[in-house]
């Protein structure tokens, strides 16, 4: 058997799909993921979507291997031969699943090197990997048997194929909340920047490791149970496969039936699968820059904390010194400013976590209205046009389209509060700051009125 072994593995043709293959994984969120913040939650997940292209092409290539005694029309012939079918099969399947395995693992290699050497907090996570090559043996072992009992010369590229397709609707299933979805290796539904503030449970990985694996012994099972497959003792075994796999496929769907996904907090929960903690806030000591407002982010993101002070000083400048203003700025996770003691909470720029470089755009004016709103009135309702047109005159006076698009409110800010927002803008910072100093409890209390604005 180990000979047979040796001998499939130099027939084998995955080693001829590698430049394919690594065009595939450059092209997969595995290779963005790469010009990102090295963040290792993030590349965890990145890894698991390399099955989109990785999976449909290896069970494409274990089709083949399984049907080659069908496309030689040797299979009568071998028939004759001391080992029967399924002893024969075996060596294929192993062989095209220990190639994909180094594949992967030569891919987990590379990115969680790359990561550790530029990550500042945390370590590799190692469920997804888990969960991840537990699909990828799961697509080699449907491959094989789908190449074993077809017969065709194009049954490996239909396969992948219509394996691609089938990749593509759970995924689908599985961003849009549909919990039988949950045993899909690929689709995002958790927030991969959650797990730095909150402690994330395993419930996910594990209901996909329980599929995969039943989706492994079922196939080879079927394959112990075609005829010619060997001796007395392959179909007892092919039926315990066929049986176990059946029923741990059918637990693991089963499993996700019973989860459910918190879309607007980025979590999947199964309740059969939690543990004790999920959920619990994680301690970490935040990096903080040294400027009069400091702004500090999780330190997982640290390579982050120039470009956010670049975004923010616009407006951290100009209010920086005012009597009642908050001397610092911690980005977490919060859906909206609020003041904790002499601390400003924001809402982390998740989209820039993700980029390098300079934050610009939409989403640095989000920051820069956020910051505004809740240094100037702490918590931000958007009611009150002087609220809001002295919100607006910082976002103006930091250069951002006096047009309110960027604020925190659901109407837009009307001609009288944009008229009173460019000319409270407008004046000289001595008496910008006079004027906030002398206004700004009145202002946070609401009892202002747009004629009380010079």
């Amino acid at each position: 058997m180990i000979g047979l072994l040796r001998l499939e593995l130099r027939r084998n043709i995955t080693p001829f799909l590698l430049p394919t293959l690594a065009i595939l994984l450059w092209l997969s969120p595995y290779g963005r993921s790469l010009t990102g913040t090295a963040v290792w939650t993030r590349r965890g997940e990145a890894l698991q979507e390399t099955l989109l292209g990785l999976g449909p092409a290896m069970a494409g290539a274990a089709a083949w291997t399984a049907s080659r005694e069908n496309r030689a029309r040797t299979r009568e012939l071998l028939a004759t031969t001391a080992r029967g079918g399924w002893s024969r099969t075996l060596p294929g399947w192993a062989a095209t699943a220990l190639w994909g395995l180094a594949l992967l693992a030569a891919a987990t290699g590379v990115l969680y090197g790359l990561t550790a050497r530029a990550a500042t907090w945390g370590g590799p996570p190692w469920w997804p990997v888990a969960a991840t090559c537990a699909a990828l043996l799961a697509f080699c072992s449907a491959g094989h048997a789908i190449g074993a009992l077809l017969p065709g010369r194009f049954v490996a590229p239909l396969t992948a194929i219509g394996t691609f397709l089938l990749v593509v609707v759970a995924g689908a299933l599985k961003t849009a909340d549909a919990s039988l979805g949950l045993v899909s290796p690929v689709g995002q539904v958790t927030d991969p920047y959650r797990a730095l503030y909150y402690r994330a449970g395993h419930d996910l990985p594990v209901v996909e490791l329980i599929f995969a694996a039943g989706v492994i012994a079922l196939p080879l099972g079927l394959l112990a149970l075609r005829g010619g497959a060997g001796g007395p003792l392959v179909r007892p075994a092919g039926i315990v496969l066929t049986a176990a796999g059946t029923a741990v496929a059918g637990t693991g769907l089963w499993l996700a039936g019973t989860g459910h996904i918190v879309a607007n907090q980025g979590i999947a929960t199964i309740p059969r699968l939690e543990s004790r903690g999920d959920g619990r806030p994680i301690a970490y000591t935040p990096a903080c820059d040294r400027t009069p407002i400091q702004v500090c982010v999780h330190p997982a993101v640290k390579a982050r904390l120039g470009a956010a002070v670049a975004a923010l000083h616009p407006v951290t400048d100009r209010l920086a010194g005012l009597p009642g203003v908050p001397t610092t700025i911690d980005q977490r996770m919060v859906d909206g400013p609020s003041i904790r003691g002499s601390v400003l909470l924001l809402p982390a720029p998740f989209e820039a976590y993700d980029t390098r470089g300079r934050i610009r755009g939409r989403v640095a004016r989000e920051m820069r209205a956020d910051t505004a709103a809740g240094l100037l009135l702490g918590a931000w309702d958007g009611t009150g046009s002087a609220r809001q047109a002295a919100v607006l005159a910082v976002l103006v006076a930091a250069g951002d389209p006096p047009d309110g698009a960027d604020l925190p409110i659901r109407d837009t800010p009307g001609p009288a509060v944009l008229a009173a927002a460019r000319r409270l803008a407008a004046l000289p910072q001595p008496a910008w700051h006079q004027w906030f100093a002398a206004h700004l409890s009145a202002l946070r209390a609401d009892r202002l009125t747009l004629k009380d604005l010079p």
